[in-house]
């Protein structure tokens, strides 16, 4: 199980989102935003997954969670 802030994940806040592989920490997260930050979930959702910004994104979560420590 790894730890990532939302603010680490792009977000806004320092709130804590777990997870056990890169998936689920992102389906975490999405929760996460639809709940605390509905504005920011609603353009997350209205992106393409094809937009570059998305894809450098996907980039560095993935960069991120691989370089977060096991709890």
């Amino acid at each position: 199980m790894k730890t990532m802030t939302c603010s680490q994940m792009g977000g806004s806040c320092d709130a804590k989102i777990t997870g056990s592989t890169p998936d689920e920490m992102m389906m975490n997260g999405m929760k996460h935003l639809e709940e605390a930050h509905p504005e920011m979930a609603a353009d997350v959702k209205a992106s393409s997954p094809t937009d570059p910004m998305m894809i450098a994104w996907g980039e560095k979560f993935k960069k991120d969670f691989d370089a977060a420590p096991e709890m």
